[in-house]
């Protein structure tokens, strides 16, 4: 009789080929995939697991699109805000800048500062045949003034109509320091700039004639009542900035027209000053104020416009908040869907525990399906939400131009919110796996198996 443990003949072990080991990542990659593609007899669990990828990817697509519409409101609203106004403005406490020439030599010397132009500013009321306005009455210096605020750019109607090139415009804008006559070539009055929406409440024209009234220029009168002075002025253009206020309120002569009305000799208001970056701001103006001194100071335009801004960023956030509950609520689903899993295949699980599985490999068996739900929302999400900004920014959306003075809806992409919301996604669906994972690592062997 041979020997039971006698190798049978003609099998040689040594010529067989050798055992490759497997590894762990792969095989728990492997099954967390068969899990997320369950059986016909599971199939309720992949249609929960389609609706929560296609929650993240809903989430994910409106926030971007609605995030990125907020910040395009945001920047047209900043840039018609630095279109009439200078980055940064010097003003002197106490009263106006006398002189303002070498103050301005001064600014220009500061590395940053791309232009510097003087200015005056003041509170007025303007009237016409058919009504009375009360006015912004700000003077512009032609020859500096362009380099600083977008008054040129924003000019689109003249004496001869619509302005359709730049050299018109330019010619235009420093054509104000002569007087400009009536259509007989008589009555020379000095120019003044309208913006279009006061042009229409007041029914006037370019060439027209208006006076404008300042209530307390005349001094103290009888029984001490100011009286007011008035001075003839002829509309030589219509400028257009888009923002509601400034085409409805202010209205431009030169600083020496300015000067002359109000009295101010060879003084100015302030110093308009524009930089090469409107972020830097805030290190620039604590230069100007190291150079130039007391008892001028500068401010910029951050904090001249500070509520306004912290109030558009609030709305921003609080939108965001709102729209992330649609990814809080794809969070649960996956949460839902790998708890079910977790009950449906307890069985498998005993089975990988009772085979020398570690309850750690487990873990990152949910940790990769809620990976996968996590990652492929969060991948076609973005891709969708950034197809609707082009579509949005390509073909535009049109807006009610009486309502939000914008001809289409402003698209702005930031990389860094597109970087932001996918991070938090998938940081969500992350913290939705930890609950299913640490009860399918907790699960007994001996309790999966015991019905089976």
């Amino acid at each position: 009789m041979n020997d039971a443990h006698e190798t049978p003949v003609g099998v040689d072990i040594a010529s067989l080929p050798s055992v490759q080991q497997g590894s762990p990542r792969a095989a728990e990659w492997a099954i967390a995939m068969s899990h997320l593609g369950a059986k016909k007899s599971e199939a309720f669990i992949s249609v929960v697991t389609v609706l929560s990828i296609l929650g993240v990817l809903v989430g994910v697509a409106v926030l971007n699109a609605v995030i990125a519409v907020m910040t395009g409101f945001e920047v047209d609203l900043r840039d018609k805000i630095l279109g009439a106004n200078s980055h940064i403005v010097v003003l002197r406490y106490g009263g106006n800048i006398v002189d303002y020439d070498a103050v301005a030599e001064q600014v220009r010397e500061i590395d940053g500062v791309e232009g510097v132009a003087p200015f005056v500013y003041s509170e007025m009321m303007i009237r016409s045949a058919f009504g009375t306005e009360g006015i912004i009455f700000k003077g512009y210096d032609p020859e500096m003034g362009g380099d600083v605020t977008h008054l040129r750019g924003d000019l689109v109607y003249g004496p001869d109509g619509e302005i359709d090139s730049e050299d018109v415009r330019a010619a235009l804008y420093a054509s104000m320091v002569d007087p400009i006559p009536d259509e007989a070539g008589e009555d020379a009055l000095p120019g003044i700039f309208l913006g279009r929406e006061l042009m229409g409440s007041l029914q006037v024209e370019p060439g027209d004639k208006v006076q404008v009234i300042n209530p307390l220029g005349g001094g103290a009168g009888l029984m001490g009542m100011p009286t007011p002075t008035v001075r003839a002025y002829r509309v030589g253009g219509t400028f257009y900035s888009g923002m509601y206020e400034y085409d409805t309120k202010w209205t431009y002569v030169t600083n020496t027209e300015a000067q002359k009305f109000l009295k101010l000799g060879d003084t100015v208001t302030g110093l308009e000053i524009r930089v090469d970056d409107m972020d830097d701001v805030e290190r620039i103006s604590l230069l100007i104020e190291e150079k130039i001194g007391y008892p001028h100071y500068a401010r910029h335009w951050k904090n001249l416009n500070a509520k306004l801004f912290e109030a558009l960023k609030l709305e921003k956030f609080v939108m965001g908040l709102i729209l992330g509950m649609i990814v809080l609520v794809a969070g649960l689903a996956i949460v839902i869907t790998l708890t079910m899993l977790v009950l449906t295949k307890g069985r498998e699980i005993a089975i990988l525990k009772a085979m020398g599985a570690s309850s750690g490999s487990i873990m990152r068996i949910f940790f990769m399906e809620g990976a996968i739900i996590g990652l492929v929302g969060t991948a076609f999400g973005t891709v969708l939400g950034l197809i609707v900004c082009w579509v949005l920014s390509e073909y535009g959306y049109p807006l009610e131009t009486d309502v939000y003075y914008l001809s289409e809806l402003p698209v702005v992409v930031e990389p860094i919110n597109v970087v932001t919301i996918a991070i938090g996604t998938v940081l969500v669906c992350f913290v939705a796996t930890l609950y299913p994972a640490y009860r399918a690592a907790s699960l007994d062997p001996v309790e999966g198996l015991r019905y089976e």
